[in-house]
């Protein structure tokens, strides 16, 4: 019961940082926007978002998708978080960086939608990924 009120009080407080990043991203605000990103992800995952979008695709498969300590919903939080950054790219005409984090994202989404039991269904997730298809 605790690790699920743990789990429960970490998706609030991420809801709520994800509206401060939506809040910078409508603004055009991207420097707030970036550093909040950074955080957020230092914050529920212990990893650099710089480092990750660094990260060759088979580096992305070790140290991302099977890390050994990082929980699934802390890979959904940063799916997220790696999607918004993705937007970012995308509005500022980063075809290269976008290309790249594109390519993470997609395999990240999968991943969490591959790792759900038989009874779990996350419709961000099956959105996200119908977006990334595209």
């Amino acid at each position: 019961m605790l690790r699920k009120d743990l789990i429960v009080r970490q998706l609030e407080e991420f809801g709520k940082v994800m509206a401060v990043i939506l809040g910078f991203k409508k603004l055009n605000d991207w420097d707030k926007f970036e550093k909040e990103i950074e955080a957020a992800t230092e914050k529920f995952t212990n990893l650099e978002i710089k480092t990750i979008e660094n990260l060759s695709n088979t580096d992305f498969e070790k140290e991302v998708l099977n890390h050994p300590t990082l929980l699934l919903d802390q890979k959904k939080i940063l799916a997220d978080l790696l999607f918004e950054k993705l937007n970012f790219y995308a509005q500022n005409n980063n075809e290269e960086k976008y290309k790249s984090l594109k390519t993470k994202c997609l395999a990240l989404y999968e991943h969490i939608q591959n790792n759900h039991t038989e009874n779990e269904f996350d419709m961000n997730v099956y959105y996200k990924l119908a977006i990334l298809k595209k």
